[in-house]
């Protein structure tokens, strides 16, 4: 097999050494980069795109990992734990037993190809937008959040998303290394225009902001026009910025607002799409068989938040629907 883009993450240099030897020993394989930590892992797996990634343990253990994981199956990528201790544990995360360093190069290189072959590598290209022909009703807009398995997730769901859909303000948990390189794969993927939220932005028809990793809570401020405000301030949920904040400050909007919560742990935004629903906002969330997580989502279907539950290939559809006009909308949910 040609081709095998390898990316070596660890903080212990005599590790990343001996790998970096034992893949260039091999045929048709290389070494497009190294990392020393998880948000440098994450910023150089988003923009090279390699096949394998060999990650040390302690990496692994670190919270932030399962941010990793969900960046890795949105670039269909497989990753192996790298541990020398790997004759004495079972197996990764991944599924895939430890690598060993101390194994010989040629049993590396095997490794790394036998990795590369259990996923199909797609040809990268932008996902075709839910076709539609509802009109959409002027002055929709769309909220979502989510966290963990929450990449993936909102991958498949604003690739979905047409050019010219109502704007769009996410919450998505992430540590504050990562929030760069998440809103350039969706950018890359996504027809619609994603950017980070700042303070003033006006969220307008195809424009996405996103929330992940700031310094603040996302809310929207009312004026003219909606327009986005990081503000700093405690944990809401357990969490800066917090989905329940972005949620809440929408309640005076909610006649306008489509709103939805995606794959998460805990509970964030369950009681903020409770509010918005209560205030007349149409509500969805992520159902149970397709959540990595369902902790969000299922706290939000327990409080009675959720007013349509579905699978995370029907989101966007569901979205347009709720978002169509309101003659339409009345006949096409069930």
């Amino acid at each position: 097999m040609s081709g095998i883009k390898v990316l070596i993450a660890g903080a212990n240099p005599v590790m990343r050494m001996r790998l970096v030897k034992a893949v260039l020993a091999g045929t048709g394989m290389q070494v497009t980069a190294e990392a020393t930590d998880l948000p440098e892992t994450y910023t150089r797996a988003e923009a090279l795109e390699p096949n394998v990634v060999l990650v040390a343990r302690e990496l692994t253990l670190v919270p932030e990992f399962s941010l990793m994981i969900s960046l890795f199956r949105a670039l269909h990528c497989r990753w192996l734990v790298v541990d020398h201790r790997a004759s004495a544990g079972g197996p990764g995360e991944s599924g895939l037993p430890p690598l060993d360093t101390s194994q010989l190069p040629n049993e590396i290189c095997q490794r790394i190809i036998d990795a590369s072959r259990l996923v199909e590598r797609p040809i990268i290209a932008l996902a075709r937008p839910v076709m539609t022909s509802m009109p959409m009703r002027a002055g929709k807009l769309i909220l979502m959040g989510s966290s963990t398995g929450g990449v993936d997730a909102l991958l498949t769901v604003l690739s979905q998303l047409p050019p010219d859909c109502p704007p769009v303000a996410l919450v998505q948990h992430t540590g504050q290394g990562f929030s760069d390189s998440l809103i350039r794969l969706l950018a890359r993927r996504c027809s619609v225009k994603v950017e980070a939220a700042t303070t003033g932005m006006e969220l307008r028809p195809g424009h996405v902001c996103v929330a992940a990793g700031s310094a603040g809570h996302l809310r929207l401020r009312l004026g003219g026009s909606v327009n986005a405000s990081i503000e700093p301030g405690p944990p809401i949920s357990g969490h800066v910025p917090s989905v329940d904040a972005l949620f809440r400050s929408a309640v005076p909007l909610a006649a306008q607002v489509v709103a939805v919560l995606l794959t998460g742990m805990g509970r964030d935004g369950a009681e903020g799409l409770l509010e918005l629903r209560q205030a007349g906002a149409v509500t969805i969330g992520q159902n149970e068989a397709t959540s990595v997580v369902y902790g969000m989502p299922r706290a939000a279907w327990e409080l009675g938040a959720v007013q349509h539950q579905v699978g995370l290939g029907d989101v966007a559809a569901s979205i347009l629907r709720a978002c169509a006009d309101q003659s339409e909308e009345r006949r096409i949910w069930p």
